[in-house]
């Protein structure tokens, strides 16, 4: 399950504007656009699960019949590890990705009173990490992230949303990523014969 910590974010990228702005404020706006429930923008659903440590969905986000948006949530591994990835899609070519992936660990304290009696808790921590990756033409992406930690039960979205961008070093290489999108743009088309209420693994994840 996730823990519902991975949701739209409305952001303000604090480096490289002269790259990411045109592009970046069309993506933000769609997502706003989603979070209103703008009536002028159709959703599917689609489901997978390939096996016991690979299973998520696929949001597909259209206007005007045109795919705009590409959101893939889900699990790899036998870990409490989630990822969400979102792929902005303009004139049907990839512009922009952003992967945020949720990492949950235990730290257990050890508390000792004064008359001896030892005693064990444990406090669950998260950490978030969001990278935005920007395709250009006949170029090399370019790269942006955030990140941050904290114990769950005082994990604030707020302060989150404000940290500003720094540049990163991509985690994921760009025929990799085109693969997956290839990938996913694949599933879309087998949505008309495909049942939600039992998801089956349509396609080879990466």
């Amino acid at each position: 399950m996730f823990t519902g910590l991975l949701f739209i974010v409305i952001i303000h990228v604090g480096y490289g504007q002269d790259k990411f702005d045109k592009v970046n404020d069309r993506y933000e706006f769609f997502l706003e656009r989603i979070n209103v429930k703008d009536t002028l923008l159709k959703n599917r659903t689609k489901y997978y699960k390939c096996g016991e440590d690979i299973s998520g969905r696929i949001e597909y986000y259209y206007e005007k019949d045109e795919l705009k948006l590409m959101m893939h949530i889900y699990k790899q591994g036998f870990g409490n590890n989630s990822f969400l990835e979102n792929y902005f899609i303009q004139n049907d070519s990839l512009r922009l990705k952003t992967v945020i992936s949720e990492e949950i660990f235990f730290n257990t304290l050890y508390k000792e009173s004064s008359q001896g009696v030892s005693s064990t808790s444990v406090e669950k921590v998260v950490e978030i990490t969001e990278q935005r990756m920007l395709f250009k033409e006949d170029d090399v992406p370019a790269c942006i992230e955030r990140r941050h930690g904290a114990i769950l039960s005082e994990w604030d979205q707020g302060y989150f949303d404000s940290l500003a961008f720094d540049k990163g070093a991509c985690i994921e290489n760009k025929e990799d990523i085109l693969y997956k999108y290839r990938l996913l743009r694949k599933a879309e088309k087998k949505l008309e014969s495909y049942s939600n209420r039992n998801p089956k693994c349509i396609f080879h994840i990466w």
